[in-house]
């Protein structure tokens, strides 16, 4: 093997750290805007987050109905979410493992789904960018399930998909395109997905990023 794809959101850091820092965000305009307890609203849109789904598109659009407010504040809402820049860290074991891989020459990447402005913005706040050597945004190709950016991604590592290993959580989403690339799969059982049954499309299954060396070795 000569490189690793990872995916963003849930892979390499807690996806939840983002959302609830952000639904803060948004509930402090709501309760401003519409005189309503920040709190009850917070409460309000984290349930109907962890119902839904990250995956789900209409979770604004349920809040403000919830709420009995009009859907003018759409658009500022979805902006406070795009925006936000708090805190977010990598998972403990995500830099000593990348560190590892560079050590041992693996070429790196990042496939990541999602607005490009936003995701920008995560890898920076995460201070990860250092660390690879390719970072494809979807939006700018097409999204995942597509095998497109994940053909991006070798063209730019220039490697071929059989010397390459793709590294995921969510089993709706992230494996199909990186199989259909030709690429062997690894999903990481950690984060908003990780009790989602599925095992199509995935070759192999850890714990967390430290065991991805382990299996390297095994691989390589």
């Amino acid at each position: 093997m000569k490189a690793v794809l990872f995916d963003l959101d849930n892979t390499l850091y807690d996806a939840q750290q983002y959302f609830l820092g952000a639904f803060n965000d948004i509930s402090k305009y709501i309760s401003a805007k519409h005189s309503l307890h920040q709190q009850e609203v917070y409460k309000t849109l984290v349930g109907l987050w962890r119902e839904k789904t990250s995956m789900y598109p209409y979770l604004f659009n349920d809040l403000l109905t919830f709420l009995h407010l009009s859907q003018d504040s759409l658009k500022s809402i979805i902006k406070i979410f795009n925006d936000y820049s708090g805190v977010i860290e990598p998972y403990p074991d995500v830099i000593p493992t990348l560190r590892a891989l560079q050590a041992r020459n693996y070429k790196l990447g990042v496939v990541t789904d999602g607005n490009v402005e936003r995701q920008k913005r995560k890898i920076e706040l995460l201070t990860l960018e250092p660390f690879f050597d390719a970072i494809i945004y979807t939006k700018e190709i097409e999204s995942k399930p597509s095998a497109l950016p994940f053909s991006r991604a070798l063209y730019k590592l220039k490697v071929k998909p059989s010397a390459a290993l793709y590294v995921g959580d969510n089993p709706l989403l992230d494996f199909k395109g990186a199989k259909e690339a030709g690429i062997k799969t690894i999903r990481i059982l950690q984060g908003e997905f990780a009790k989602v049954p599925g095992k199509e499309d995935i070759d192999f299954e850890i714990e967390g990023p430290n065991e991805l060396l382990e299996l390297l070795e095994v691989k390589a």
